[in-house]
């Protein structure tokens, strides 16, 4: 069986496998190593991070092969797991908690989960907690309104999370939002987002027409230079310039 003998060396190799698209042997390999885990009736630490790794993988892999049924029942079981190593870590290595992925994210990939499966109410729910658990989550509340519609609830909130995400960014030749210590948005699948919802007629269209605005505007005044390509770092490094130059005196 996969992941008996080295689960790192197996998480290694499965997590290589998904990148490079060989989804169906990502399946039947994490099907396995979760299984093997799933199996144990008492875990270590160690073990139990394997099996929440392993869950992840294997909830993506389910939805990107349109195994809907099967990725609703691996989010749930992820969601169980992922609790019993939190309580796990607090009792035995509470330092390794910050090194964890967010909750917000397993919750965010409910959402898009549950969402294929056409469960609505379950998916706002599961994006509603993301953002809950992680104010500010641009890229979750853009993929709630793509995948859900432009409901009043989900269109503020995405307002909300642009607004306090800070200016537009040029980074990797990307335009992106870049909120603190959240994952990052691509700039302008968010304005064709804010776009639709303002097309939709809905009661923020005025708003999202003033965001998509800024966005342009933004986007145009780094194209044109007339902007740092990221003004969040640019501003950081200028504060650790001097202040006053000593050799003045």
């Amino acid at each position: 069986m996969f992941g008996m003998n080295d689960p790192t060396q197996t998480l290694l190799q499965l997590e290589r496998y998904v990148a490079e698209g060989r989804l169906e042997m990502s399946e039947v390999m994490a099907t396995q190593f979760t299984e093997m885990f799933l199996a144990q009736k008492k875990r270590t630490a160690d073990a139990q991070i394997m099996l929440v790794k392993g869950l992840r993988i294997l909830c993506d892999v389910f939805s990107s092969r349109n195994k809907i049924k099967r990725a609703v029942a691996s989010v749930k079981i992820l969601h169980r797991e992922r609790k019993k190593l939190i309580r796990m870590l607090k009792t035995g290595a509470p330092q390794l908690l910050e090194k964890m992925t967010p909750p917000a994210e397993d919750y965010r990939r409910a959402g898009k989960i549950y969402a294929q499966a056409g469960k609505k109410g379950a998916a706002m729910k599961a994006f509603a907690t993301c953002e809950k658990l992680s104010p500010g989550h641009v890229a979750g509340a853009m993929e709630a309104c793509q995948l859900l519609g432009y409901d009043k609830k989900l269109v503020g909130r995405l307002l909300s999370t642009v607004q306090s995400a800070g200016p537009v960014i040029l980074y990797n030749n990307q335009f992106l939002f870049q909120p603190l210590h959240l994952p990052d948005a691509d700039a302008q699948q968010v304005q064709a987002v804010l776009q639709a919802a303002a097309n939709s007629g809905g009661a923020k269209a005025e708003e999202c027409k003033n965001i998509v605005a800024r966005i342009t505007e933004e986007i145009g005044a780094i194209q044109r230079g007339e902007t740092a390509a990221n003004a969040r770092l640019e501003a950081a490094m200028d504060l650790l310039k001097p202040q006053h130059d000593y050799y003045e005196y």
